[in-house]
């Protein structure tokens, strides 16, 4: 086995030299705004839609609505290219008042904007809280002097001084290593969904 074979397999196996990683999580923490944003808007556009079925009104609402949630859908579709990989053909446009009604690629995209705000809370508060807690423990030992009580307390048991260092960093070792296949698992259930219902 040659030194470049060896030295892409631990690069592939880390992770975390590997710029993709930092895509994905990228793509991911901006699921977490994204999300709550998408499905606020779409589910009030979409309650006010059917309260308002009755009037004049309704109807019409619907169908900015679900022109906006093909809009949600073009964006996902460059942003998941763009940082993931996955290039989903946009769907041909429907043309007439019927025909935007039942279009089938607008209510999967107003599905997809429904989805996004659970899904992309729990992805993006897993990439967030995985990173940030990697680096803090990793970190301990050059900012556990500016604490009150550097000491790690685990339950009944406290730990302080070197070990407390030692296994601070070794845990946020551990958990920096994992991080790249987290994100990478993380960002297939986001491809999933654009591949699923952006089509």
């Amino acid at each position: 086995m040659t030194a470049t074979a060896v030295r892409t397999r631990s690069n592939d196996l880390l992770g975390l030299l590997d710029p993709a990683t930092y895509r994905r999580t990228a793509h991911l923490l901006a699921d977490l705004p994204l999300g709550l944003a998408t499905f606020s808007v779409a589910l009030t556009l979409l309650s006010l839609s059917a309260g308002l079925a009755i009037t004049l009104v309704g109807i019409p609402l619907l169908i900015v609505t679900l022109a906006g949630a093909r809009l949600v859908g073009r964006f996902d579709r460059a942003r998941a290219a763009l940082l993931l990989g996955v290039h989903v053909p946009a769907p041909a446009p429907r043309r007439g008042f019927r025909g935007r009604l039942t279009d089938a690629a607008a209510w999967r995209a107003l599905g997809y904007a429904l989805l996004l705000g659970p899904v992309g809370t729990v992805t993006g508060t897993l990439t967030l809280t995985g990173w940030s807690t990697a680096l803090a423990a990793t970190a301990f030992p050059a900012y556990a002097w500016t604490l009150r009580d550097p000491a790690l307390h685990l339950g009944a048991v406290t730990v302080d001084g070197l070990p407390a260092a030692v296994g601070s960093v070794a845990c946020g070792l551990l958990l920096l290593a994992a991080m790249p296949a987290v994100t990478r698992l993380l960002a297939q259930l986001d491809a999933f969904l654009v591949r699923g219902l952006l089509r």
